[in-house]
């Protein structure tokens, strides 16, 4: 429990202007350069499908890893370095500060893996996930978790999808639903009782922050309902914190 205390904490005291309930806005600028390279995505290895020349102009919209997303005069959206945009003009003539453009953190289709561990009812667990960011809001995701405590060894598989509220807050609250299978295997006693395999459901709530560069802190708890063969439901609590990473 000191460690998802520790962990919360952490998430809590994360610095207020992180919290922002709107977008930055997009900025214009002028090419200063004699042309920018645009890439179809934000990195060396992504093809160059459009040239924009000296004093074109450009709307930087996101920022993502020493990239940034821009949209030409004529609607074409791509990515180019950030260095490469550090010579451009604003409509004053100065140079844009960069570093005040909003990062393209919980937007577009992304997958993610996570890291998580917390407290199963009282015992350390350990999960890793995989999910699918359909839309804004929307994410899918497979997890598995293992509990090893005094009486029994806890293992649970599961599938939950996931709604962000606010999906472009660098800090943004979700919420979830999702089922799948709980193995609990009793620890050695005289008399040893046999391993269960119980269906469960949960519904969940927690916090993403975007930290850097594809990473996002992320913190959660979960209310399981464990579906017994003697129709004597089990409930579980659990708090789990951890990182997730975009790409």
């Amino acid at each position: 429990m000191r460690l998802v205390v520790v962990l919360l904490s952490m998430l809590v005291l994360l610095p207020v202007k992180a919290v922002s309930s709107e977008p930055s806005p997009p900025l214009q600028v002028k090419v200063a350069e004699p042309y920018v390279d645009i890439h179809t995505g934000p990195g060396r290895g992504y093809p160059v499908f459009h040239v924009v020349e000296r004093h074109a102009p450009l709307t930087l919209l996101f920022q993502r890893a020493g990239w940034i997303k821009v949209e030409t005069a004529r609607g074409r959206i791509g990515w180019v370095p950030r260095k490469a945009l550090l010579s451009t003009l604003d409509g004053s003539g100065e140079t844009p500060e960069l570093q005040n453009l909003g990062h393209e953190d919980f937007t577009g289709g992304h997958w993610q893996a996570s890291v998580l561990a917390g407290e199963l009812e009282g015992v350390t667990s350990l999960a890793v996930g995989l999910g699918y960011r359909f839309t804004e809001n929307l994410t899918a995701e497979a997890m598995f978790t293992q509990a090893s405590g005094n009486f029994s060894n806890t293992k649970l598989i599961d599938f939950n999808l996931q709604h962000q509220l606010f999906p472009r807050w660098r800090i943004s609250p979700y919420t979830m639903l999702g089922t799948g299978r709980a193995s609990i295997e009793p620890r050695a006693t005289l008399v040893r009782p046999e391993n269960r395999d119980e269906t469960l459901a949960f519904a969940g709530a927690g916090l993403k922050a975007y930290l850097a560069r594809g990473f996002v802190l992320r913190g959660e708890y979960r209310s399981y309902v464990l579906f017994t063969e003697e129709n004597d439901n089990r409930n579980l609590e659990e708090w789990k914190l951890g990182f997730s990473l975009l790409f």
